[in-house]
């Protein structure tokens, strides 16, 4: 009967090894796990055998790409758009032949609201400011859907030193009625304030907008873009490739800004993202 039994074990310890490597090709982790609408979390895959090829995740309909890093980890950005509801979602990770799953949390989160009041001619905008507007909001849009190889180096750091006059996602009423999301960031700043290249890219705007003024866009690669605004001079031009820290212009208040400072933007994947959490992330 013990020989039996022992003889039932060992198989069993035998099957379990030889399926083994099949159910865990791969594993993944989350950073962070718990996330607020328009955050960004990485993906890092740990490989149990050798896959020439990429891995490819799913999160909210979304596919992601990976890269490899300097050394060599398997790295994705995921993008929350500000609009996601609150709720554990599934991030998938194909990786050959194998899928593995796990779940990253979108906590509620309660954005801070702005109620400016200004002139209608600041609200609402002329014909032929409108028509110019247009132009260039598609002039971004296309500038802003390009996907090139990554180019950034290491983690992301703040464009400028100096404090956050207003943060991401705050809810502007203009004159009590027009509402607006800021999605991006506007630092302090005086006129003239040096403004730092986030990380190594490519200059692939430099113009002055109806809204922005003075506007810079850095590629950072696989859809990941920097944006500078209000600068009162340029210290690039485009088709510059950048190195982290490099000074690509000065804080102005160049447009429709009402005084001086930096608007500062992310764009992943075609969301704006807090750049917030993508600098605290380890890359």
């Amino acid at each position: 009967m013990l020989a039996k039994f022992s003889y039932r074990f060992l198989l069993v310890v035998l099957l379990f090894l030889i399926t083994l490597p099949l159910s865990f090709a791969f594993s993944f982790e989350l950073k962070p796990k718990e996330v607020i609408p328009g955050d960004v979390f990485s993906i890092a895959v740990h490989a149990n055998k050798d896959i020439t090829a990429l891995p490819i995740a799913e999160f909210d309909g979304i596919k992601i790409d990976f890269y490899r890093d300097i050394n060599a980890r398997l790295i994705a950005l995921v993008p929350v758009d500000i609009e996601t509801k609150p709720k554990k979602y599934p991030v998938s990770v194909h990786y050959g032949d194998d899928k593995e799953t796990k779940y990253v949390t979108i906590k509620p989160h309660s954005f801070q609201t702005k109620k400016i009041t200004l002139p209608e001619e600041k609200v609402i905008l002329r014909p032929e400011d409108l028509k110019r507007a247009e132009k260039e909001t598609e002039l971004m849009n296309n500038t802003l859907s390009q996907v090139t190889d990554r180019l950034w180096d290491g983690r992301f750091t703040a464009p400028t030193d100096t404090g956050i006059s207003e943060p991401f996602g705050t809810k502007r009423i203009m004159n009590g009625k027009r509402t607006s999301v800021h999605r991006g960031i506007d630092y302090k700043g005086k006129t003239g304030t040096p403004v730092n290249a986030v990380n190594a890219g490519i200059v692939v705007l430099k113009e002055d907008l109806f809204f922005g003024g003075n506007t810079v866009v850095l590629d950072h690669g696989m859809g990941l873009f920097s944006v500078y605004m209000h600068l009162s001079e340029f210290r690039v031009e485009k088709g510059d490739a950048i190195s982290k820290g490099q000074i690509i212009g000065l804080v102005g208040m160049s447009g429709r800004a009402t005084g001086p400072h930096l608007h500062f933007g992310l764009k992943l994947q075609g969301v704006s993202v807090n750049p917030l959490s993508l600098f605290k992330l380890e890359l």
